[in-house]
C-alpha cells in the first residue's frame, strides 16, 4: 500500500491552492507546511500528498507525461457525487477539465473519471469506481445493461 507521494513543483504556493481545491472534496485539507519548504497534504486516514518546492539547480529539467516517469496520479473518489463536487470546485476556479471532461470509460464495468493538469502541467485524475477496480480477474465483473 502506498503512505505518501511527493511531488516538486515550481510554485509551491499555486501548487498548494490547486491540490487543496482538487482534492478537497475528498475531504483532504493541509496538515503542516514549512514555508519555502514544504506543504503536506492528507485526508487524515490513509493518504498523503507532500508538495516540495523545485531547487534551482533542477530548474532546467522537465518532464512529460508521455517520457519516462509518472505519467499521472489518481485518487479516487467516495461517489459520484464527490467526483461532481470536484468538477464544480475547480470549474468555480476557472480551470477546465483535460480532454472531455467527466466521463465514464466503462473500464472494468464502471470507471467515471475527470482530469486536470496542475500548475505544472502534470495530470492529476480523480476517479469513482466500483470495487471490481482491484479485482484480479480479466472477467467483465459488472456487464452493463
Amino acid at each position: 500500500m502506498i503512505s505518501h507521494v511527493v511531488l516538486v513543483v515550481s510554485d509551491l504556493e499555486a501548487s498548494e491552492a490547486f491540490y487543496l481545491a482538487l482534492l478537497g472534496p475528498l475531504g483532504f485539507s493541509k496538515a503542516d507546511a514549512v514555508p519555502g519548504q514544504y506543504a503536506r497534504l492528507t485526508n487524515g486516514s490513509n493518504a498523503v500528498l507532500v508538495l516540495s518546492p523545485l531547487e534551482e539547480a533542477y530548474a532546467g529539467f522537465t518532464h512529460h507525461r508521455r517520457g519516462v516517469g509518472m505519467n499521472h496520479l489518481a485518487f479516487r473518489a467516495p461517489s459520484q457525487a464527490v467526483l461532481d463536487e470536484v468538477v464544480e470546485v475547480m470549474r468555480e476556479r476557472g480551470l477546465q477539465p483535460l480532454g472531455e471532461g467527466r466521463v465514464d470509460t466503462g473500464y472494468r464495468g464502471r470507471y467515471d473519471t475527470v482530469s486536470f493538469e496542475d500548475p505544472d502541467r502534470i495530470m492529476t485524475e480523480v476517479v469513482w469506481h466500483g470495487e471490481g477496480y482491484f479485482e484480479t480477474t480479466t472477467e467483465d465483473l459488472f456487464p452493463r445493461d
